[in-house]
């Protein structure tokens, strides 16, 4: 089968690799789309340097089912949780599945590929969107999970930074949950991605690259951020303590590496202001079922997100397109 595996800088291979069958609990699954996530591109262009797979955002139809399992048969339409709580350790039975110490993942398959074989727990069953767009309830499980981190309350003011996908659904995903002003923030390049911001609920648009953020939120709104959500790099981690109210929560989720991960802030500055720096690492998956509804009913479109979509073949391509074209790229999906 073909598989895709990347490194930098932004160079992909094409290999054939062996089938995995199935063993007992498990599911073998065609894969018929995976989406290019910020981590991927973060790999390609500075991680990677030697070959790592590509892809985490899978979805596909059942193609082999092993011994034991009963939830699934041929052809069912199933979306891939890249890791999975195992419902049996200590922090699991003690209804925290979210800090599972025995987590199921895709054992370094790459997602970009034929066929995955994951464990039937793995699976979550859908209908109703074309598998390209499907595969993009997966960003949308981080977004849900960083709203949910940040507790957005009624009739906040949420300002949100970045404006990948990820940071375009939380927009959208702010006002659902109360927020009254939504403001984004990202850099004027972005230009797809800002329009779809607006159309997802923003009511203003911050140019990163234009102003000083800080100076203008402090300007406009007074006041101060109730919450702020970081998708961008973590050195906009100062701006956001700068920006946000007495008493607000900052939910991130923005990763760097070479050195960009190291941020140094004023403790005093977060102590006197009794602000709250919350960490949303969305492993496991969870909340596929609610991603999955979102975007088959339409509050978020899947088709104003994914706006290229290319062959496994051309995954080099993919890659260079979703880290380098910020101007016409919000999501790139590989169709395999």
């Amino acid at each position: 089968m073909k598989t895709a595996y990347t490194k930098v800088p932004f160079l992909a291979e094409i290999r054939d690799e062996p089938i995995r069958k199935p063993g007992p609990n498990e599911v073998m699954v065609r894969v018929r789309a995976c989406g290019v996530c910020g981590t991927d591109v973060h790999i390609a262009r500075k991680i990677a340097h030697d070959w790592i797979a590509v892809g985490h955002e899978v979805v596909g139809e059942i193609a082999d089912l092993g011994q034991g399992v009963t939830r699934f048969k041929y052809g069912d339409k199933v979306i891939v949780e890249n890791s999975s709580f195992c419902g049996v350790c200590e922090n699991c039975k003690n209804d925290r599945v979210d800090l599972c110490l025995n987590m199921y993942n895709m054992d370094s398959q790459p997602g970009a590929a034929e066929y995955i074989t994951m464990r039937e727990n793995a699976l979550y069953q859908f209908d109703g969107l074309p598998f390209a767009h499907a595969a993009i309830a997966e960003p949308l499980t981080v977004a849900l999970n960083v709203i949910g981190v940040a507790e957005i309350p009624l009739n906040s003011t949420v300002c949100v930074m970045g404006p990948g996908p990820i940071g375009l659904m939380a927009v959208k995903l702010a006002k659902l949950a109360g927020a009254k002003t939504v403001i984004l923030v990202g850099n004027s390049h972005s230009t797809a991605r800002l329009a779809v911001g607006k159309e997802l609920g923003a009511d203003d648009v911050v140019l990163a690259d234009k102003v000083n953020v800080v100076d203008y939120m402090k300007e406009t709104y007074p006041k101060g951020m109730d919450r702020v959500i970081v998708t961008s790099p973590p050195k906009t981690l100062l701006e956001a303590i700068k920006m946000a109210n007495f008493g607000a929560i900052i939910g991130f989720i923005g990763i760097d590496v070479g050195g960009e991960e190291k941020v140094t802030f004023d403790v005093n500055e977060i102590h006197f202001k009794r602000l709250q720096l919350r960490a949303s690492h969305a492993v496991p998956n969870t909340m596929f079922p609610i991603a999955l509804d979102l975007l088959k009913r339409k509050v978020i479109d899947p088709a104003r997100i994914v706006t290229h979509i290319f062959p496994l073949d051309k995954t080099q391509e993919a890659l260079d397109m979703a880290g380098n074209n910020k101007a016409e790229v919000v999501k790139v999906v590989i169709e395999c």
